[in-house]
């Protein structure tokens, strides 16, 4: 239930990686966007996501669930699996439309990770070491911290490349038990005094947030005790 949800519909620092890109492209075009339409931008995308973790869950307890069939923890064997899978459920003629599925999931993925976390990583960078900026290392650090993602990934797989399964689960389980505190932060940043008045929440969405904040803490809590401590 915690790897599930860990990434349902997205990770937390989703929201960072959508006010960085925002910047960007600001800086690309000349145009500062309104607030609507950085708010219509991201909903957009978190939405969009939403729907197609939604339709991936229904798909995988229509035709995955309850086939009997042992899934391999490695993941080219898996994806083989997979393709065999949909194909007889849904017929021959569902090979290339599953096969190009899966591949440009996989590939925008990996294409927006590895360009999220470099930009989050070198701005963190600049924040914690300002004189940096002074001399313009923006680019450099992109640059540099986007080979150590690269390396650090292939690491990650080369050691855990016979249990891709474990992989994800360590990765969503981590997502979901930081997420009380990267919301909090969230919250706090857009409720602060840094932020225009018109542009913070309105009332029921800080109840909302509250809502989701007890509710994760509380559901983390409940699962470091089950995993850890009981």
């Amino acid at each position: 239930m915690v790897t599930l949800m860990g990434w349902m519909p997205s990770a937390f620092d989703i929201a960072v990686w959508s006010s960085i890109w925002t910047l960007e492209r600001s800086k690309q075009t000349g145009h500062k966007p309104l607030l609507k339409e950085a708010l219509f931008d991201f909903n957009l995308g978190y939405f969009g996501t939403a729907i197609l973790a939604l339709c991936f869950l229904t798909l995988g307890a229509m035709v995955m669930y309850g086939t009997g069939e042992q899934f391999s923890p490695r993941g080219g064997v898996f994806a083989g699996q997979l393709i065999t899978l949909y194909t007889k459920t849904l017929g021959s003629w569902s090979y290339p439309v599953i096969i190009v599925a899966a591949f440009t999931t996989m590939f925008s993925t990996t294409l927006t990770c590895l360009d999220a976390f470099p930009r989050v990583l070198t701005r963190s960078t600049l924040l914690a070491i300002p004189n940096l900026k002074e001399h313009k290392k923006d680019e450099l650090l992109y640059r540099g911290w986007m080979a150590v993602v690269i390396v650090g990934a292939l690491l990650l797989l080369s050691v855990l490349r016979t249990s891709m399964t474990l992989m994800v689960d360590i990765a969503t389980t981590l997502s979901f038990v930081t997420a009380p505190i990267l919301a909090y932060i969230n919250y706090r940043v857009v409720t602060s005094d840094d932020m225009p008045i018109e542009a913070r929440p309105k009332l029921w969405l800080k109840i909302l947030s509250w809502v989701g904040m007890v509710f994760l803490l509380g559901f983390s809590l409940m699962f470091i005790w089950w995993r850890f401590l009981r």
